[in-house]
């Protein structure tokens, strides 16, 4: 829980920061924004993460037991979202894992192209593209991948029940990479905005 909360502070809200910090707006204009825009990834991380893997159940039309998009944190409960189904560590099942990361893949993709595109001077419609198109897959893929490493059981673990250690380290080490320096990337590409139309 305090890892998962420091990761949130570091993956997702200190570059959302240091894109406003770094913008032409004040901290009065941009502060609202970041209180709402934290409150919506909140509520659609893990739905969006789920619902990948819910997809590929479907697809392979395999029997879904249990699941959770969300957990009931109003009646203090703070465990994790999940989906439990007949998993068997196959390679339908590969492909089910890998579905939520490969949908990051694809938000970094829309997300550069959107950010490229937008032109606001609205701070909130920005960083909502931000957080969500970018922020959150570097979440999303760094949260569960880090998690793994320190012994948790998720979905890098049925990487490598259904592959090898190596592939489960290769999609957890290159998919991180590919986020980071995308993030990198477009926040300092971001600096002054919106002063300048990007490109």
């Amino acid at each position: 829980m305090i890892i998962t909360v420091v990761e949130i502070a570091l993956l997702i809200m200190l570059p959302l920061v240091l894109f406003y910090r770094q913008s032409a707006w004040d901290f009065k204009t941009y502060l609202p924004s970041v209180v709402l825009i934290y409150i919506i990834w909140y509520f659609t991380y893990a739905p969006l993460h789920e619902l990948s893997h819910i997809l590929g159940v479907l697809i392979f039309n395999k029997t879904i037991f249990d699941y959770k998009l969300i957990p009931k944190f109003w009646i203090g409960e703070f465990g994790t979202a999940y989906i439990n189904y007949d998993y068997k560590s196959d390679g339908k099942d590969f492909i089910i894992i890998i579905l939520p990361y490969l949908r990051d893949m694809i938000f970094l993709i829309i997300g550069y192209f959107l950010i490229g595109k937008i032109s606001s001077k609205k701070p909130f419609l920005i960083g909502l593209v931000i957080v969500i198109f970018l922020l959150s897959p570097l979440f999303d893929i760094g949260n569960n991948y880090f998690a793994y490493l320190l012994g948790s059981m998720n979905d890098f673990n049925a990487f490598r029940e259904s592959s090898n250690n190596l592939i489960s380290n290769l999609i957890g080490i290159s998919f991180f990479s590919i986020s980071l320096i995308s993030t990198f990337m477009i926040i300092r590409k971001l600096k002054g905005y919106p002063k300048f139309k990007t490109k």
